[in-house]
């Protein structure tokens, strides 16, 4: 079984995009929450925060996901020639050793 067809390898990238979608608001609704109520900032500060985050949110989805395509999709590139060592084409000097 290959890395690619392993389940557990789906739940970890499962679980790394749910990772990529939380984080950013969390951080930045907990911080707009933290700004408004705790330091006595205007409300619009939280509304500039949960937007900042919907943003960030988004960027970091569409870079993952990018990302998780890049690295899944096929390699349609034909493999590279082997590198053949014939002794006749690398050894120079026997053409003119029998002269």
């Amino acid at each position: 079984m290959s890395k690619k067809e392993n389940p557990l390898s789906a739940y970890a990238k499962a679980s790394q995009f749910a990772f990529v979608i939380l984080s950013p608001l969390l951080l930045f609704i907990g911080g707009g929450w933290f700004l408004s109520e705790k330091l006595d900032w205007p409300d619009w500060a939280m509304v500039i925060c949960v937007i900042l985050g919907i943003v960030f949110m988004i960027g970091g989805a569409v870079s993952y996901l990018f990302t998780m395509i890049k690295n899944c999709e096929k390699d349609t590139k034909p493999a590279p020639k082997a590198f053949t060592s014939s002794r006749r084409e690398n050894d120079y000097y026997d053409d003119y050793s029998k002269k």
